[in-house]
């Protein structure tokens, strides 16, 4: 019996009883050898020329003195380190069908002095094919053998389960497959309709609805605040669900969106608008009872703005942004509704501080998506006319200055404010500022003409715009809880006001 394995340089490797030697897949003779003393051969384990714990010295050792510049060359022989091969079947004369590349006569015995040459008969390439999978059914007729049996033989070595993926998608919605008697959890069944209300964005909108009302003049009442909280959720939940279900074509091709439930098949457009149905009903009857009409009236109005007007024009005008900035800058009037009125200018300083907020947020992030949203037949600024993009993103920084400002002059913080919010402002600006100005270079008349922004040009925007989204993200709940810290005689109940102890003294 000979047991050959092909090296990386074309000798191969033979095993006849208990030599190991080096054969010249060319000159049908053999280069070296080295022995391996007490070998019970059950098992081969090879190692960085090592065999079993014994060196094979396969350098310095001409046996037949072929070429000596072959003897010169370290041989790289094509093992999977570290792996062991078991030839059970090599010492009862079995021929074995994969990486084992084993051959026999009549005599059932090959000696090194026949010089046949055993590897014409098959491809050096055949003999090493699988080496790091192994079958363990060699005895097995190929007449006899499955594809399920190839398939099992093939994972047999693996230390964990494998399971084969399933190709063909599901077109029933979680729903359809629950009420058909497939067993669900509750997670099952409740995720796809939480990520249906972009819980991300649901929760920033309920913030600053409730930072609103906690900015308000008059006393917080618990159980109104309460409502506020469930209605509002509720009521931006609904919008949010419309909106996937009305966009799952369009959503699919992108890459930030293609993992929406309506897009994956998870839940059906028809049930992704029952579901927002009952829940903006349900939203809006909880504030129009527990908290008051005019609080009921905006958010009915922002469900009809978010999920009809604004998701129409995605497809048609830039001006969807600003139409999405005023569905941002609805539910601080929503807040500031539950316990005070709208005509108080406070109310409109934090319904502008989410306004102007919108652009230098969302025209970042397109920025860096909007191929995504060309090709998924959205129409928006950042790449309709990517200057106006980042100047509007810079122009809106900007403006968060003087709206901070406001809110100390309308007495909605105390004066400190000015401080601490103006840091984080200068943060965000100074990015859509770099924004801009790289924009600005990108698109110049004098780079256009030249052939247009250079690979490092467009990558630096790319960097920018970044920045200026994270800074966003940052931006605005930092600058929310600063102004409920500031709140206007928030901390005069320790300290006491100016006019308190102008009247002591």
């Amino acid at each position: 019996m000979l047991f050959q394995i092909y090296s990386s340089k074309s000798p191969l490797l033979s095993v006849i009883k208990g030599q190991v030697s080096l054969y010249s897949s060319t000159s049908g003779s053999y280069l070296q050898s080295s022995t391996l003393n007490s070998c019970d051969f059950k098992s081969l384990h090879y190692s960085n020329n090592i065999i079993n714990n014994i060196t094979l010295n396969f350098i310095g050792s001409n046996v037949n003195s072929i070429n000596s510049s072959l003897n010169s060359k370290k041989p790289s022989l094509r093992f999977t380190p570290n792996y062991r091969i078991t030839i059970p079947n090599l010492i009862n004369n079995v021929s074995t069908s994969r990486s084992i590349y084993s051959t026999h006569t009549n005599s059932s015995t090959i000696t090194a002095d026949s010089n046949v040459s055993l590897h014409n008969k098959r491809s050096p390439l055949d003999a090493v094919a699988g080496i790091c999978h192994p079958s363990n059914s060699n005895t097995i007729p190929s007449s006899s053998i499955d594809k399920t049996t190839i398939t099992d033989s093939a994972k047999s070595h693996i230390p964990f389960e494998v399971k084969t993926k399933n190709s063909k998608r599901d077109e029933r919605s979680v729903l359809e497959q629950y009420f058909q008697g497939e067993n669900k959890t509750i997670k099952q069944l409740f995720d796809p309709y939480l990520i249906l209300t972009k819980p991300h964005l649901t929760f920033l909108i309920m913030l600053s609805s409730i930072c609103s009302y906690t900015l308000a003049p008059n006393a917080v009442d618990m159980t109104c605040f309460i409502f506020l909280t469930i209605g509002t959720l509720l009521s931006s939940g609904a919008a949010n669900a419309i909106n996937m279900g009305r966009e799952p074509n369009f959503d699919s091709q992108m890459v930030r969106t293609s993992t929406r439930p309506v897009v994956t098949g998870l839940i059906k457009p028809n049930e992704a608008f029952t579901f927002a149905a009952i829940t903006g009903t349900l939203g809006c009857t909880i504030l129009y009872y527990g908290v008051n009409p005019t609080v009921a009236a905006l958010g009915a109005t922002n469900i009809v703005l978010y999920s009809w007007l604004y998701t129409s024009l995605k497809r048609k005008s830039i001006l969807n942004t600003w139409v999405g900035a005023i569905v941002g800058a609805i539910p601080p009037l929503m807040g500031w509704a539950a316990c005070s009125s709208l005509s108080d200018p406070g109310a409109w300083c934090l319904a502008l501080l989410l306004y102007a907020w919108q652009f230098p947020h969302f025209n970042s992030l397109s920025h860096n998506i909007k191929d995504e949203y060309k090709r998924a037949g959205y129409v928006m600024t950042a790449f309709v006319n990517p200057k106006l993009n980042a100047r509007v993103a810079l122009r809106y920084s900007i403006a968060m200055f003087p709206i901070c400002f406001a809110m100390i002059y309308f007495g909605v913080c105390d004066p400190y404010f000015a401080i601490d919010s103006s840091v984080l402002n200068a943060w965000m600006t100074y990015n859509s500022f770099k924004f801009w100005l790289q924009q600005r270079h990108n698109y110049s008349k004098k780079v256009l003409e030249s052939g247009g922004a250079t690979k490092s040009d467009i990558a630096a925007a790319n960097i920018w715009a970044k920045k200026t989204f994270w800074s966003s993200i940052w931006q605005l709940p930092v600058v929310l809880a600063l102004a409920m810290l500031h709140k206007q005689g928030q901390w005069d109940r320790f300290f006491g006001n100016s006019e308190e102890k102008a009247l002591e003294s």
